[in-house]
């Protein structure tokens, strides 16, 4: 943590395909180094903001799958490799040391991670925090809030906000 104040961009969405296309365009912004957390209650749209972004990292559609009973799937086809992890079945952090994820957390590409909140006190490194949630008046509706913290996960989200999603 750096001292300096968080930076938060908030936004909404109104469907499946939006979400997805919010996360594609997040995409964009990705550097080597960031961890995407993505947090928020079952069947908000943490699996399709992932696959968003795997798709505007250049993963095909065919190759995404949720790895919710494997832990993690690894992309290498996009523009950077990617470490896809869901930690919904994950019931001690310590689980996290038998898969190397530090390796995929300090390489060369992206981490996503789903539920890692069931990773609590684990260093995913530069986190750019996705919190999505469901809007009590509208089930197609999603609040989401991207939240940055160290200099490189705030570079991205600086570079999302400008490119991307200008007036978020």
């Amino acid at each position: 943590m750096t001292g300096t104040a968080p930076l938060i961009w908030h936004g909404e969405t109104g469907s499946e395909a939006a979400t997805e296309s919010l996360a594609r365009k997040l995409a964009g912004s990705l550097v080597p180094g960031i961890a995407l957390l993505l947090s928020g209650d079952l069947g908000c749209g943490k699996s399709v903001f992932a696959r968003g972004v795997l798709r505007g990292l250049g993963v095909e559609e065919a190759y995404i799958t949720s790895p919710t009973f494997t832990l993690v799937n690894l992309y290498d086809e996009g523009r950077m490799p990617v470490a896809h992890f869901d930690l919904y079945r994950v019931t001690d952090p310590d689980e996290l040391d038998g898969v190397g994820i530090e390796e995929y957390v300090e390489g060369a590409g992206v981490v996503i991670v789903e539920w890692p909140e069931q990773g609590a006190g684990y260093d995913f490194g530069a986190v750019l925090a996705v919190r999505l949630e469901d809007d009590p008046q509208d089930p197609d509706r999603r609040r989401i809030t991207l939240t940055a913290e160290e200099p490189l996960s705030r570079e991205c989200l600086h570079v999302f906000e400008q490119q991307y999603a200008p007036g978020g």
